[in-house]
Formats: C-alpha cells, structure tokens, sequence
C-alpha cells in the first residue's frame, strides 16, 4: 500500500494534472476484475489504459489484460500505444459493418468527436470473404447515420485481406489520431473460435483505439 502510494505520489505532482481532481484507489483483485469493478462501483464514463500488446502464443492462450478489459467492460475503453505530448484528435477512423446493433456506439463516438471538434471517417472493409459492392455499402452507411445531426464526416470503403488489416492501412493512410470500434465482447468458447477484431487492434494498432460496447 505504502508503495502504490508513493507512485500516485510521483503521477500527482505531474503538470498536466493541475486542477484537475484525482482520487487514487488500490484494489487487490486480478488486475482487469479490479478495474471493471472500480468502474462499477463509481460510475465511471471511460476507462484509459496503456498496452504493450501480447503476441504469438501468449496472445492465443492469455491475451493482454488490456484485451481482458476490452472484451469485458460495459464502458469504453481508450487504449494508448505510444507516449503523445499532446493529445488531441482531429482524424478519427470509426469502423464498423453499419448494422443497427451498432447505432448506440455510434452516439458515443459523435459525443467524443464534438469534444475535440474532430472530423469522423466512417469505415467499412471489404473482404473477400464478406464482399459487398460499393453502392450497397454507401446506402447502408448513410442509412445508419440518417438520424444524427453530427455531419462533419467522410464515407469510406476500403477493400483488403482482413477487416483488421483494412482498418489499420486505411488509418495508416489518412494519419488518423484514433480508431473506433465497437465490440460484443465475447467469452468462453466463442471468443476463442471467433476471436475478436476490437482485441486484435488493441494489439496490434501503433495509434491510439477507442472500443464501445455493443
């Protein structure tokens, strides 16, 4: 305890946490229930976090704990790869399939993008195995976002091997400041038969990746 106060000691003294309020909270608990738990117990409306990612085996079998929090979490979660001086978002990728299932995180992904007067680059990835013209995929974009009044976006269809590998090269490409994503948060066994895209950017993204629960 002494020690884990010491740290906090050491963040809270840090410039850019002036005038801002903290509370520091320790909690013994395998490390992702004790956030979903602290989550719970205050109301929390985003978790942030940093990850390393996991590959190779340990990534099939363990996974990190930040994929632990984003599979499992009811609040999004913002994960962070790599230190930022300043961080702000201009570009935001939010990808997505467009389906009704995902208007709600949607709403979120608008509220995040009015706080940083950020343009929204809607995305949709062709595969070869889950090809839909372009014509097709236009319509029912636009019908997705028919009811919001947000309209500083750009549509966009991007074709490659994996929707994961579409949405990196496609953010890659625009240099965008955050990439969105909603996720089910599957367990047990359909998690691991299935697996999940959301995860598989937070491991693999270089830039920061905002997840919403659907």
């Amino acid at each position: 305890m002494k020690l884990a106060h010491k740290e906090f000691e050491k963040i809270l003294d840090k410039d850019y946490l002036k005038g801002i309020t903290v509370h520091e909270a320790v909690d013994f608990n395998e490390i992702s229930k004790g956030i979903l738990e602290t989550c719970k117990n205050h109301d929390v409306d985003l978790i942030v976090m940093g990850s390393h990612g996991a590959e190779g085996l340990k990534e099939l079998f363990i996974g990190s704990t930040t994929e632990k929090v984003v599979r499992t979490s009811n609040t999004p979660v913002l994960v962070i790869k790599n230190e930022h001086d300043n961080f702000d978002i201009k570009e935001f990728v939010f990808a997505s399939d467009f389906k009704n299932d995902n208007k709600e995180t949607y709403v979120q992904a608008v509220k995040l993008a009015n706080l940083f007067e950020a343009k929204i680059h809607l995305l949709n990835v062709n595969t070869p195995s889950n090809f839909t013209t372009t014509a097709a995929s236009k319509v029912r974009m636009r019908d997705f976002i028919a009811n919001s009044t947000f309209d500083n976006y750009t549509i966009n269809i991007y074709n490659d091997e994996t929707i994961e590998k579409g949405i990196l090269n496609f953010s890659r490409i625009i240099d965008a400041d955050l990439i969105g994503i909603s996720t089910h948060g599957r367990q047990g066994i359909a998690h691991f038969l299935n697996g999940s895209i959301s995860e598989d950017l937070v491991n693999h993204a270089k830039r920061p990746v905002i997840t919403f629960k659907i």
